[in-house]
């Protein structure tokens, strides 16, 4: 099993059930983050924090010490982060990890052979399929989780000479890898950093080395599907999850064919954040 599905594999039914219930919210557009902890070798989530405008602004000692408070968890591992629609739209961009998200993680795990995981929970648009396996023909809004292992030093600079063959691994730093818009030349903008990184493609490349896939957190009654970079595979590795409703903003959007959202397919010209 890769790594990416062990780490996505250790999350209880409960804290899955609770990432679901933030990210069928995706209608209110506010972006929501809660720490991961290890609790006796599996993963449940701490409390959840919303941001204002995208921003989320959280005092860690103050939130981890609510976390052990309200639920007797303190050995905080990771970040889950949601990224929910943005003005009304599915950006495909934003089904990724930004720079902001990863450079400085990046950047730790290189210079310090550190081993670290992110999760991130979006809205994904697409055909619902039924009991069998087989398309209806009828779109759906979906959650999907991405998860990201930066296992080694060896592993990322590998990917980033594969994705990115003109960019030092070792010369790029938490400011030079931080994506800014800039104009693209056609009259619009792009995003751009100092270090020329494409950080999409980096992630596909962690994909190819089994660092980085997707789970459907509707579960398998619903279509669950496990995706690595440029493969799909049904995966029916959610158990109790697959007989959970659509709930909140998501039942909404699912319920009026006229609440279908549309899709953005472009990862350079939107905002990460």
């Amino acid at each position: 099993m890769p790594l990416w599905k062990q780490e996505f594999s250790k999350f209880t039914d409960r804290s899955l059930r609770e990432m679901k219930k933030y990210a069928d919210n995706t209608n209110e557009e506010r972006e929501w983050m809660c720490y991961v902890y290890d609790d006796h070798g599996v993963y449940e989530l701490g409390g959840v924090s919303y941001g204002e405008e995208s921003a989320i602004k959280v005092s860690p000692q103050s939130k981890g010490a609510q976390d052990a408070l309200m639920r007797g968890l303190d050995n905080q591992k990771w970040t889950i982060h949601g990224h929910p629609l943005k003005d009304g739209k599915i950006y495909t961009g934003r089904q990724y990890f930004s720079s902001t998200d990863i450079c400085r993680e990046y950047v730790d795990s290189r210079d310090n052979n550190k081993y670290i995981v992110q999760f991130l929970v979006y809205p994904h648009q697409q055909i619902q399929k039924d009991a069998n396996g087989r398309p209806t023909g009828k779109k759906v809004i979906h959650n999907r989780v991405r998860t990201l292992v930066f296992p080694d030093t060896q592993t990322i600079v590998s990917a980033m000479r594969d994705s990115n063959p003109g960019v030092d691994p070792y010369a790029i730093t938490p400011e030079s890898g931080q994506n800014k818009q800039v104009p693209d030349g056609n009259g619009g903008l792009t995003l751009r950093n100092d270090s020329g990184v494409d950080w999409f493609k980096f992630q596909e490349a962690l994909g190819r080395y089994g660092m980085m896939g997707i789970m459907d957190l509707e579960g398998p009654a619903m279509g669950a599907e496990g995706i690595t970079s440029g493969q799909l595979s049904i995966f029916n590795g959610l158990g109790a999850l697959g007989i959970i409703a659509v709930l909140g903003g998501l039942w909404y959007a699912n319920s009026n064919k006229q609440k279908i959202i549309e899709v953005i397919d472009d990862f350079k010209s939107f905002p990460e954040h």
